[in-house]
């Protein structure tokens, strides 16, 4: 019963973790320059805008020129374990959907063992393209391992306070001479 009781605490806290990763991308990606907020993240409609436009289906009326410029430069489609998957033109790997991005941000983060953004990224840029950089960042800025591992700078005096004068009983350094002790003092 008390593994149940912990499961569904674990489930609750990654749900709300989700909800709390979302919310932060969502601030993030309204925060950018109109012109680079539609593709900052592939969702699943513009992945299916994009899926339609490079099957055909997708009528003139409906998507501009370079809309359908970008798609047809950028993205292919490859067949993976029996399904059509949208891929990146470059380099051939399938394309990280928003929606999924927690999920695969959090796999890469427990294989990394919280290893930091930079090897995380290279970790999901095996198997993914269009994994964006700055909600990876905020995906690990939330991950409670991470931030109370974190060491905490403290602050020291920049100019030490000298003072001349035996540190302990004079018979125990009778061979060394007088000591000199500093002292820093934390603001």
């Amino acid at each position: 019963m008390e593994f149940r009781r912990q499961l569904t605490e674990v489930e609750s806290d990654q749900s709300s973790g989700r909800e709390q990763f979302y919310e932060s991308a969502k601030k993030h990606i309204d925060s950018l320059n109109a012109k680079f907020r539609e593709k900052a993240v592939i969702d699943r409609a513009l992945n299916d805008k994009i899926v339609n436009v490079l099957q055909g289906k997708a009528c003139a009326e409906k998507n501009s020129n370079s809309f359908v410029r970008w798609c047809r430069k950028s993205f292919t489609l490859r067949l993976i374990g029996g399904h059509q998957l949208l891929c990146d033109m470059k380099n051939c790997k399938p394309v990280l959907l928003y929606e999924d991005m927690y999920d695969v941000f959090q796999t890469s983060h427990l294989q990394t063992a919280h290893g930091g953004r930079d090897k995380c990224q290279d970790n999901i840029s095996v198997n993914y393209s269009w994994s964006n950089r700055p909600l990876l960042q905020i995906f690990i800025s939330q991950c409670n391992a991470c931030q109370t591992r974190k060491s905490v700078k403290i602050k020291t005096v920049t100019k030490p306070i000298i003072a001349l004068g035996i540190v302990l009983n004079q018979s125990s350094f009778h061979h060394y001479g007088p000591t000199m002790m500093i002292i820093c003092l934390r603001k």
